[in-house]
């Protein structure tokens, strides 16, 4: 009878750490997911700035990301990829709509240059793209381009970063 009791301890043990080591296992495993997703976003915001801008950044992406889905999409793809053969000019010599998700040519231009494209357009410049000025303020053009960066990876964020200190 002792046994019966002792091998029904165990098992009882052995059930608990299995279930914690699988909760652990897949809070770790939403940990990395969230971790994934917000990985760039906690790179646009983070260097050199206090907690509470950091929430301030994270804001202004979901409000970049909405402006973008909303204005920038339908030319740029739904998640910035670009017309998938960019590099080939129009028939009329145009550009194509480029990727924005750092696959492209974006974040070789300093973010004055990036901000002066969207609010300018390229019609005139060899694009198609208009003149975001009139509709969005600088604030809404300045949160989609911090949205489109944060679909770069860090190491083009990085790299933009000191870009942009020259």
């Amino acid at each position: 009878m002792k046994n019966i009791i002792f091998i029904i301890s165990v098992i009882a043990i052995v059930s608990a750490c299995s279930k914690e080591q699988s909760d652990t296992s897949q809070q770790a495993t939403a940990n990395s997911t969230v971790s994934k997703t917000t990985a760039n976003v906690a790179a646009i915001k983070t260097y050199d700035m206090p907690a509470s801008q950091a929430d301030f950044e994270f804001a202004r992406v979901a409000r970049g990301g909405k402006l973008y889905k909303e204005n920038c999409a339908k030319c740029h793809g739904a998640n910035a990829e670009g017309t998938p053969d960019w590099r080939v000019r129009k028939p009329d010599g145009k550009l194509k709509p480029p990727p924005l998700n750092g696959t492209g040519h974006a974040w070789h231009h300093s973010k004055a240059l990036l901000m002066s494209i969207i609010t300018e357009g390229s019609i005139g410049k060899g694009g198609d793209m208009p003149a975001w000025g009139k509709k969005l303020t600088q604030d809404e053009i300045d949160a989609v381009l911090t949205w489109v960066q944060s679909k770069w990876p860090e190491e083009i964020y990085k790299n933009w970063l000191e870009i942009n200190r020259r």
